[in-house]
């Protein structure tokens, strides 16, 4: 792979402007979400629980198909108490390739604010219906440095194979309801190393839909690996949006 060195010093230099912003941040960011605090009287529950489910026609992670091109349902739920969640999210996979036919992705973490500066901060556990896999630490921060383009980076570390994830990513809203994004990730084997993109169109027509056009590539010499265009609907919700507690 060419100048991977380079490639992951920018990537590195990603994470760490994010997360360094944060630390020049005054936490003066209003109530959960960015939304204004209510009057005492009306004080929002400190919880809750969002929930969704996703339908795809290739379930593609760090640019290699888990279902080995074949189509996905991904139904996840999410608890969160203040900055805290706990978080489930599933797929049918591919027996064939990942040894099992569904997998369960348990989360815990920590999301606090630092004015325009928001941190991610976890693990997550892979099991799937065969027995347990492994697990990620992570870190992810985002920063919104002008209206309405958004700047992030991620990196995972998985102490059981000491392997690393790390990415870039920016959106940017185009117009109401419509926005576009793209990511460049260096998956760090050390016996294989690789570089995947991908790029493409959010679509927001009413509050619970949401479908994502996405291209994804990764290397044709990566096991798996897909230059697509990947095509998704999701629908999501939560106990406070529908009103069942406040």
């Amino acid at each position: 792979m060419h100048n991977i060195n380079g490639l992951k010093k920018v990537l590195f230099a990603g994470i760490a402007t994010v997360i360094l912003s944060g630390g020049a941040m005054a936490a003066d960011a209003g109530g959960w979400g960015g939304s204004p605090t209510p009057p005492a009287d009306e004080a929002a529950s400190p919880w809750d629980v969002a929930f969704g489910v996703t339908v795809t026609n290739d379930y593609v992670s760090r640019g290699i198909s888990q279902t080995s091109g074949g189509a996905a349902v991904q139904p996840w739920a999410e608890l969160t108490v203040g900055m805290f969640y706990l978080g489930y999210w599933g797929s049918n996979v591919d027996s064939g390739f990942t040894g099992g036919n569904w997998e369960h992705d348990l989360s815990i973490g920590v999301r606090p604010e630092f004015g325009p500066v928001s941190l991610d901060i976890g693990y997550v556990r892979y099991i799937y219906d065969t027995g347990d896999c492994c697990g990620e630490v992570y870190v992810k921060g985002e920063v919104s440095p002008v209206d309405p383009l958004t700047l992030g980076a991620h990196f995972f570390y998985s102490p059981d194979f000491q392997t690393t994830y790390t990415e870039v990513n920016a959106s940017v809203g185009l117009m109401e309801h419509l926005s576009a994004s793209a990511a460049v990730g260096f998956i760090g084997n050390s016996s294989a190393d690789y570089t995947t993109w991908n790029a493409g169109l959010t679509w927001n027509p009413v509050e619970p839909l949401e479908i994502d056009v996405r291209y994804h590539w990764a290397p044709s010499s990566v096991a798996n690996g897909v230059q697509k265009v990947v095509v998704s609907a999701s629908v999501s919700s939560s106990l406070r949006s529908l009103g069942v507690i406040r």
